[in-house]
C-alpha cells in the first residue's frame, strides 16, 4: 500500500495506522528483528538484570545478612522455608586456613533482616530457581561478605566485571561484559558470577553435617521426609 492510503489517526499526528495490507511487511520486520546478530548472544538490560547502586545496598556487598527476606532466629529464608539453612559458612577449619562463605541468591532485597518471628511468603521458591550460592570473602572476619562487581568494602568480584589495568578492587568503575556498558565498583546485579563460589547443596552440607546426606536434604525439599 502506498503511503498516500494509509490512514492518519486524528489524535496522533503522524501515526500512520497499519492495515491488513501491511501485515506481510510487519511480520518481515520482526523476523528480521528476531535474527542473531553477529555477536550471538543479546546484549541484557540493566532492568533485566535487576542492576543495583552501591547506595542502594548501603555500600555493603549484596547477601542474605543484608537483606528483609533474612529470618535471623532460625537461619532461614522468607522466599525457600525453614528446611533450608542461610548461613555464613566457615570451611577449611582443621587445616587452620578457614574459609568464609556467605550466601545470596537474584533475589536479595537490601535491608534489615527479620528478627522477629520467622516469615515465610507462599508459595515457596527452589535454591535453583533464586541462584542461591556461597561467595568466598577475601578474607575471614568481616562485618560484611557478598557480592559486588569490583570485589569492594569486602565484597567479591565478578568475573564479567573488566579494568583496563591493576587489581579489579582498586578501580572506581569498570567495563561489564554482561551489560556491555560501564558500571560502577560497589554494583551488583542477578548476572554476577565467580568461580570460587560452593553451590547452595555443598553449603547445606557443611551447615547441616555431612551426616544429613544430600539425599535426605532432597527429600525434605520435595516433602517426602519420612524421618
Amino acid at each position: 500500500m502506498a503511503r498516500d492510503e494509509l490512514k492518519i489517526r486524528e489524535h496522533l499526528p503522524g501515526f500512520p495506522d497499519y492495515g491488513k495490507e501491511q501485515l506481510p511487511k510487519i511480520n518481515t520486520m520482526r523476523a528480521d528483528k528476531t535474527q542473531p546478530s553477529f555477536m550471538g548472544v543479546p546484549i541484557l538490560t540493566d532492568g533485566a538484570v535487576m542492576l543495583a547502586t552501591a547506595e542502594a545496598l548501603g555500600n555493603k556487598p549484596a547477601s542474605c545478612s543484608t537483606c528483609t527476606f533474612h529470618n535471623e532466629k532460625d537461619e532461614s529464608c522468607g522466599l525457600l522455608g525453614p528446611e533450608i539453612t542461610i548461613s555464613k559458612v566457615t570451611g577449611d577449619k582443621e587445616y587452620g586456613n578457614p574459609i568464609e562463605y556467605w550466601p545470596c541468591c537474584s533475589m536479595q532485597n537490601y535491608g534489615e533482616p527479620n528478627n522477629g518471628a520467622p516469615q515465610f511468603l507462599e508459595p515457596l521458591k527452589s535454591p535453583d530457581a533464586l541462584g542461591l550460592i556461597w561467595i568466598n570473602s577475601s578474607e575471614p572476619g568481616q562485618k560484611y561478605g557478598g557480592a559486588n562487581c569490583a570485589g569492594v568494602n569486602g565484597g567479591d568480584d565478578c568475573d564479567h566485571f573488566q579494568v583496563k589495568e591493576g587489581a579489579k578492587w582498586d578501580a572506581e568503575s569498570g567495563f561489564c561484559r554482561v551489560l556491555q556498558h560501564e558500571v560502577g565498583a560497589g554494583q551488583v546485579c542477578s548476572a554476577w558470577q565467580d568461580d570460587d563460589i560452593l553451590n547452595w547443596q555443598d553449603a547445606q552440607q557443611l551447615l547441616q553435617g555431612a551426616e544429613a546426606g544430600k539425599k535426605k536434604l532432597a527429600r525434605k525439599l520435595i516433602g517426602r521426609d519420612d524421618s
